[in-house]
């Protein structure tokens, strides 16, 4: 599976450019909901895993999501609706692409107990990654903001007497 980092990585590319607003944040947790909800239960009850399967799928995740966003309020659920499941797609979207030894995701579960993956690189290929998605991150950051210095300087300090 990806790693929490380059989910999160996924998530800040698709939202740092464009008018996210609150919604980045929602959009960040339906990125990440998958792996949080069903991680814990793997490794904390391993013999528990034939059980609790269905908790990585796009079904229950995306009935996590509605639930989640009935939590708030009436103005902003559909917002939230929208950022946790399009952040639960990306998640899915990267999984997809992952190659297991053995198995894979129920991408249809409960109508269906195949699995389906690209098998563009094995599965914990991406942790490698993580610290190239930090830097990334640190370089645009910083990018931004020289630019934003550059086309806003402050005003000059005045001297006082």
């Amino acid at each position: 599976m990806p790693d929490l980092v380059t989910h999160t990585f996924a998530a800040y590319v698709v939202t740092r450019f464009g008018p996210w607003g609150a919604a980045r944040f929602l959009f960040y947790l339906g990125t990440i909901l998958p792996d949080v909800v069903s991680r814990p239960v793997y490794i904390l009850m391993p013999r528990w895993y034939e059980y609790t399967i269905a908790l990585h799928t796009p079904l229950f995740i995306a009935l996590l999501g509605l639930l989640l966003s009935e939590g708030f309020a009436p103005a902003l659920r559909a917002t939230a609706r929208k950022a946790l499941l399009a952040g639960a797609g990306l998640h899915f979207l990267l999984d997809m692409m992952q190659r297991h030894l053995s198995g894979g995701y129920l991408w249809l579960f409960p109508f269906s107990w195949r699995t389906f993956e690209l098998g563009w690189f094995d599965t914990e290929a991406t942790v490698g990654w993580t610290p190239v998605w930090v830097v990334a991150v640190i370089v645009i950051e910083i990018s931004i903001y020289l630019q934003s210095q550059r086309r806003n300087p402050a005003p000059a300090k005045r001297k006082s007497c």
